[in-house]
């Protein structure tokens, strides 16, 4: 059915543009990368959206479920690093998710 395939395919075409793109700039001064942020990031609206929604939900505190938070400091030194090595298309950030993100009691 039209319509429901979700991101992923959206989101492999946008990773497969960008590794053609950082080839094809290769040698030019033009880097082409990304960072992947599987978190939610501090002082968002979304971050503040979700943990005034945990905070109100003991279903959620009681499962144990947890989405990492990280600083956009954190990100802007991965951004900074990613720039000025130029070694790397793609990062994650956070690395791997913690065991227990999505885990139920």
């Amino acid at each position: 059915m039209p319509g429901l395939s979700g991101p992923g395919p959206v989101m492999a075409a946008a990773r497969n543009y960008l590794y053609a793109l950082n080839g094809e700039l290769a040698g030019t001064g033009v880097y082409a990368g990304t960072l992947t942020i599987g978190a939610m990031i501090t002082g968002s609206e979304t971050a503040e959206n979700a943990e005034a929604s945990r905070k109100a939900e003991s279903d959620i505190r009681d499962a144990g479920m947890e989405i990492p938070v990280v600083h956009p400091d954190e990100l802007a030194e991965h951004y900074w690093d990613m720039y000025t090595k130029r070694d790397r298309v793609e990062q994650a950030h956070p690395a791997a998710f913690p065991a227990h993100v999505g885990a139920r009691a």
